[in-house]
């Protein structure tokens, strides 16, 4: 399995529309990636303890179960969620994709 994750920095970035985010952009990429993926977490960041503002407003993590079945669904459709990202956001996002060697128990 590979995870996906997607940084959107909070530097210059106070305009995150959060709500857009979880009420049309995460359901678009679940509808894109279909079986292919396997799980789809939304983490919005918090201050600091010192009152500093987090590194990150908001970090998706994009687990994929069919990595093919992924490839395919974003050749034939990533165009929308490009096409999206200035509807919630000023600031492109950057990538990470790791294979997952470990998960630990459900919680």
């Amino acid at each position: 399995m590979k995870c996906i994750t997607v940084f959107y920095p909070s530097k210059d970035n106070e305009a995150f529309d959060h709500e857009f985010y979880l009420r049309r952009h995460a359901p678009l990429i679940e509808d894109i990636l279909g079986r292919s993926l396997h799980r789809i977490e939304v983490r919005r960041g918090t201050p600091n303890p010192d009152g500093s503002a987090p590194l990150y407003t908001a970090v998706i993590s994009i687990w994929i179960a069919d990595w093919e079945g992924y490839q395919k669904a974003m050749a034939l459709r990533a165009q929308e969620l490009i096409d999206e990202v200035p509807l919630f956001t000023k600031v492109m996002p950057t990538f990470q994709t790791d294979e997952v060697c470990y998960t630990g128990p459900a919680g």
